[in-house]
């Protein structure tokens, strides 16, 4: 497919127009979950807001303007890291990752229980397909690429789905953005990602909705009901709204915008991406007649070297950008009569290009669990070259194992070609420190002279003492023996149903008690005689029989299912030795499903009660003090049911903020 060079370059000013001042429409009500019935005033996109939604693309723009099409995902990730101070959900992870040396795509899945779904790369396709007109191949691709940065699975697919939708719509594709012109467009935008995944039956799906329900209330409703999170920023139902304001908006682009607003959720995401396709569709000239729009300017929130904050010109650059990707042979991309400009240079790759695979996509080891890596270097170059290569461990970790068939590190490699080879890396002492963060430098000699890095994340060593239950009443061998039986341990019932209550809650080993400490620091924290199996009692508190082990963590989150099988309601200790670089003042994010309290060097850092739904923030702690050296961590944790999921983070900041990954832990 073609496009013509004026109707692109229109086209493109009208995405970024659309992008702005409509994503500005939504941003003031962010995470407003229900449906609201805001009318359109012109105040409300009076003053443009920055948003990530445009930040992130204008630092990918400056990626590809340097290196072209031969950009890495890793190169996006940089980006990021050096010029973005911002880090909410996913972009926290990606960051830590980042620091960690843990790389695409690796960076979007570890850690990132919570986020990995969430809306963070959907909002970014724009770009991709301004770069890749009518060529929603490559729009799928290079979306692909940015897409695992911080994302997984199905919040890939979505902005593999936008990217293609968007690539489309510059050949005309979608109309005049009435229902069936976009029925047809999203028709064919669902042939680019992959068979399986839920974005194609979620278009289906909102497009029959969309179809029979005259109300978009009603169509959110069901998108809810099919679809709902508890998070406002996941992706699937916000990907829902904006397909659901595009097909019930009738090519307006104010009414779209409002119909994605006045449904809640993420709502400056999906009236900036309704607003951008609309924006394609309708093109720059019509929205400034109809509009006014023209003299746009837009906000950033990140660090970037744009020559000015117009739309315009950031639409130009765009558009200058996709005509020497073209010129230089490296787009698929074709644009009829774009004027003759000169072919761009852009960097040449690196003659040696290097690559991590982690086995079973796992980054980290412990005390008890190797990790197996293998390393790929490519020759980019048209000629042989030979490389010399040494790994430099850090503090505690060692080559256990690497292809014995093979005497040296020396390679040669033909042009185009590549060489592997696997190592198998571990803890050197199991009573030493664990660190978070171990970054492996890889010195490259030989025909090249360069060094790589990579990193392996070290699992955090707790204590759990635990699981700790109790009847209620409680009982022992002397309340038991002042009657026979049990049944004298109950208080007197109003009635029989009251008396049955009692003996069920009996019988289930319900622990009402979830505030009372059980053990002291210093029990906690003793070292233990013998094996793990080690009993006792404390505080006069009647306990039933627990145990007491070591136990490794390797991401953020945890489960009481990952430790043992007792499934009953029950109380852990989970306690640590935290091993900070410096004294530091630190902040806290910590996730909780049930009661817990928090304790740093014997002081009570905070507390909740009751249960709650897990996300990776629901608790969070501030001036938290950490001295240089050891410092103890207690989590009294509690499970009022048949699940219970805990997560711990520290930050510099309460929130959308860098985690901390330079502490370690070791055994108590």
């Amino acid at each position: 497919m073609t496009v013509d060079y004026k109707d692109f370059a229109d086209r493109v000013k009208g995405c970024f127009l659309g992008k702005t001042v409509i994503g500005t429409l939504g941003a003031p009500y962010e995470g407003v979950k229900m449906p609201m019935n805001l009318k359109f005033s012109p105040g409300m996109i009076d003053t443009m807001l920055p948003n990530d939604d445009l930040d992130l693309q204008v630092l990918w723009l400056e990626v590809v303007e340097k290196k072209g099409l031969n950009f890495t995902s890793k190169d996006l990730l940089d980006a990021f890291c050096e010029n973005c101070d911002y880090s909410p959900g996913e972009y926290a992870v990606m960051r830590k990752n980042h620091e960690k040396g843990i790389y695409p795509p690796y960076s979007g899945k570890f850690c990132n229980d919570f986020y990995r779904s969430g809306n963070g790369c959907p909002i970014r396709s724009e770009i991709w397909a301004c770069l890749s007109p009518g060529s929603p191949l490559q729009a799928v691709r290079l979306a692909g690429m940015d897409g695992i940065i911080d994302h997984e699975g199905i919040s890939i697919d979505a902005e593999l789905f936008f990217a293609a939708v968007e690539s489309l719509a510059f050949c005309g594709k979608g109309g005049t953005g009435s229902f069936g012109d976009f029925y047809e467009l999203f028709m064919h935008g669902t042939n680019f990602v992959p068979k399986n995944s839920v974005i194609q039956e979620a278009v289906v799906f909102v497009c029959e909705l969309s179809r029979t329900h005259e109300d978009i209330k009603e169509v959110l409703c069901e998108i809810l009901n099919r679809y709902g999170h508890l998070d406002c920023t996941n992706m699937l139902q916000n990907f829902c709204i904006t397909l659901a304001a595009l097909l019930k908006g009738e090519g307006d682009i104010i009414k779209t915008g409002m119909l994605a607003l006045n449904c809640g959720f993420d709502t400056d995401c999906t009236c900036a991406t309704a607003g951008a396709i609309l924006g394609i569709i309708i093109g720059a000239a019509k929205l400034e007649e109809t509009y006014g729009w023209k003299d746009v300017k837009y906000v950033l929130g990140v660090k970037a070297n744009r020559r000015s904050d117009k739309v315009t010109d950031l639409a130009e650059d765009v558009v200058r950008l996709a005509v020497a990707l073209e010129r230089s042979g490296g787009s698929e991309a074709r644009i009829l009569d774009a004027p003759l400009t000169g072919v761009k240079k852009f960097e040449e790759p690196a003659p040696v290009l290097f690559d991590v695979e982690y086995e079973n996509g796992d980054p980290s080891f412990g005390i008890g669990k190797d990790v197996s890596v293998k390393l790929t270097f490519t020759n980019t170059t048209d000629r042989t070259v030979y490389i010399d290569y040494a790994l430099d461990m850090p503090a505690n970790t060692e080559i256990k194992r690497r292809n014995e068939l093979l005497s040296s590190y020396g390679r040669t490699i033909l042009p185009g070609d590549k060489t592997e080879e696997t190592f198998v890396l571990g803890v050197k002492d199991p009573d030493a420190v664990v660190y978070e963060k171990n970054i492996i430098k890889v010195r490259v000699s030989g025909d090249v002279s360069c060094d790589f890095f990579f990193g392996i994340s070290g699992s955090r060593i707790w204590r759990l003492t635990g699981p700790i239950w109790s009847t209620t009443p409680p009982t022992d061998d002397e309340i038991l023996s002042k009657g026979k039986g049990y049944w004298h341990v109950f208080p007197a019932a109003s009635s029989d149903a009251e008396n049955i209550d009692n003996v069920r809650e009996f019988h289930l080993n319900f622990a009402k008690d979830t505030e009372t400490d059980i053990f002291t620091e210093e029990e906690l924290f003793e070292k233990l005689p013998g094996g793990v199996n080690y009993l006792r009692g404390s505080r006069g508190v009647i306990a039933r029989p627990y145990r007491v082990s070591d136990i490794e963590v390797k991401e953020d989150s945890f489960r009481f299912r990952d430790f043992f099988g007792f499934t009953g309601p029950c109380v852990v200790y989970m306690s640590q030795i935290l091993v900070a670089p410096e004294d530091m003042t630190v902040f806290a994010q910590l996730g909780c499903s049930g009661p817990f309290k928090f304790y740093v060097n014997g002081e009570l850092i905070g507390e909740r009660h009751g249960a709650t739904t897990w996300d990776a923030e629901n608790a969070h702690f501030q001036g938290i003090s950490l001295k240089k050296g050891e410092n103890r961590i207690v989590l009294r944790l509690t499970r009022l049911n048949n699940d219970a999921k805990y997560s711990l983070v520290f930050s510099k900041g309460l929130t959308c903020s860098t985690h901390y990954c330079c502490f370690g832990t070791r055994r108590i």
